[in-house]
């Protein structure tokens, strides 16, 4: 009897992953929104239409390259390119594996937990594994979030490098090959792969809606429309990537006076979420048995379920206030 409950409880909880990662990618909001492709709009009536492709086509193809076996193996179930798609952002395109077994190891680890402090046994299979997929993408998005930020802090001085670069008499795309040669990543990374894309057949065009794909800023996507539409309509170069130049600089230290204005904000939310736990361990070190009702019972239980979304949704509203998008 006990060797079929553990068989019966593994069946149960690869079920329940895979229905969790089936479902669970198109109930998150997906932050890829509408300014970029509003943006875009122009460059994909004129370029993208003569080429034959739709920006949905170059948009999905960035997730057909280097493909491994395991994704290819699972693309076809919805939820997961969506997954992959964030994985391309997050600059671990090669890490789909990796990432399967890291949501696995976490599940295991929050079972370990729940069993130890509730006795939750193998029930809590069924708030685990969401959990665990939960807190994976939310470490995808905090991981593209700081890989945007250091490519926007960086990425001035590359669009002053393109300056340069066309003033002394070189072609774009070896301006292009040059900041790939002496920046450094994520720039570096980014600019490496639209040159290889170029020398390999695509268009200037499609290269570069790629990179917006890639890193949805605002501010790669004003690179993009800029160079797409000197390239059909022609016009000093220099003098507009220059003027480009200037405007990040100025959304740079706007983002920069910001952050220092929410910086308190920002210490409320840390304090905030990082009390109750504190207050825990100190009260488990000063008297063990004092929260054993709070873990043990179902009232207690109950009690420290709604403590714990309280103080997450009381962060999470912090975080909302504090973030100001420019």
């Amino acid at each position: 009897m006990p060797e079929q409950s553990i068989l019966v409880a593994a069946a149960v909880s690869i079920a329940i992953f895979i229905a969790a990662f089936y479902l669970l990618p198109g109930l998150l909001p997906d932050r890829s929104g509408a300014r970029k492709k509003k943006i875009l709009d122009r460059i994909h009536t004129e370029s993208e239409a003569a080429a034959g492709r739709s920006l949905e086509d170059a948009q999905t193809s960035t997730l057909r390259d280097n493909m491994e076996p395991i994704y290819q193996l699972l693309r076809r179930i919805p939820g997961v390119e969506n997954t992959y798609s964030l994985l391309v952002k997050a600059g671990l395109q090669h890490g789909f594996g990796k990432y399967l077994l890291g949501v696995l190891v976490l599940t295991g680890a929050l079972m370990f937990v729940f069993n130890l402090f509730f006795e939750a046994g193998t029930g809590s299979i069924i708030v685990d594994i969401p959990l665990a997929i939960m807190l994976s993408r939310k470490y995808l998005h905090r991981r593209i979030e700081k890989r945007n930020d250091m490519f926007i802090d960086r990425f001035p001085d590359a669009v002053d490098m393109i300056v340069r670069s066309v003033r002394s008499g070189h072609p774009l795309n070896a301006a292009l090959r040059m900041i790939a040669e002496n920046t450094e990543p994520p720039i570096s990374t980014e600019f490496r792969q639209v040159v290889d894309e170029i020398a390999y057949g695509r268009s200037q065009t499609e290269a570069l809606i790629r990179l917006s794909n890639r890193i949805d800023q605002p501010d790669v996507s004003f690179f993009v429309v800029i160079l797409g539409v000197q390239q059909e309509t022609g016009g000093n170069l220099a003098e507009v990537l220059s003027n480009l130049s200037n405007i990040l600089r100025k959304r740079k230290q706007m983002r920069l006076k910001i952050r220092a204005l929410t910086s308190e904000g920002r210490m409320t939310a840390y304090i905030l979420g990082s009390l109750p736990p504190l207050l825990v361990a100190v009260l488990h070190l000063v008297s063990p048995g004092y929260l054993i009702p709070l873990f043990h019972t179902l009232p207690g239980k109950f009690i420290l379920g709604i403590a714990i979304s309280m103080v997450l949704l009381a962060v999470w509203i912090v975080g909302k206030m504090i973030k100001i998008d420019i």
